[in-house]
């Protein structure tokens, strides 16, 4: 038999939802489908499990199809109800946040990465948890100024620029030390003053840096949708 297309942790998670719907223990599921609980243990959490456990387990959650977890109509609408939650979770978040745009980020691992991240935008924004040590806190701090003092460096030679994504590189790794994660993100945007007139909008790259927690994972952030200058 071919083993499901939905992601073992995703089918974990919704049969954990219809067992806990239906007021049932682990270890009372575990006992109607005449299992161990390790192995209901195992399956709610995406670990694989052996073909006669997961049929006795559907058919203890009340599916009369004993390979439903297989049948390619009910992965799709599995699938179809998992994005629809994400899809109401973020329209939550973004109602969460009426004056702000999301833009994607990513995790800035390496001082390579960070030294480029410095090269390519013209101002930045830094966001510090407040949830991190002082100590990583401060670390971050100084993980920030850094990257704000290489940006207002020119045309340095190849050697310093080393230098510096290895001095970057070094601080990446103590803030993953302490718990710590980087995320970056950039933004192209237009400004301009009301007495310019004819003259062109001022165009630039606007970067933003986020240091949270390493067990939270960023895949967007909220800025501001209007930024002033100072």
């Amino acid at each position: 038999m071919n083993t499901t297309l939905l992601d073992p942790k995703m089918l974990g998670f919704w049969a954990r939802c219809v067992r806990e719907t239906q007021h049932l223990s682990q270890e009372a599921l575990a006992a109607n489908a005449s299992v161990n609980i390790r192995t209901v243990q195992r399956f709610e959490a995406g670990q694989p499990i052996n073909v006669t456990s997961r049929r006795a387990i559907a058919k203890a959650l009340g599916y009369t199809d004993s390979d439903i977890f297989d049948d390619p109509k009910f992965i799709e609408n599995v699938l179809k109800l998992f994005d629809g939650l994400k899809a109401q979770q973020q329209q939550d978040l973004d109602d969460q946040h009426p004056d702000h745009v999301r833009i994607d980020a990513q995790a800035l691992a390496t001082g390579d990465a960070a030294a480029h991240f410095s090269d390519v935008v013209n101002a930045v924004s830094f966001t510090i948890d407040p949830a991190l040590t002082d100590d990583t806190k401060q670390l971050a701090a100084s993980f920030c100024d850094y990257v704000q003092d290489l940006m207002d460096v020119d045309d340095f030679p190849v050697s310093s620029r080393l230098g510096f994504a290895k001095d970057l590189d070094g601080i990446l790794q103590e803030l993953r030390g302490l718990g710590a994660s980087v995320y970056s993100a950039t933004r192209d945007r237009k400004f301009r003053a009301a007495d310019w007139g004819d003259k062109p909008s001022w165009e630039m790259t606007v970067g933003y840096l986020a240091i949270v927690p390493a067990d939270r994972e960023l895949t967007q952030l909220y800025i501001p949708r209007r930024m002033k200058l100072g």
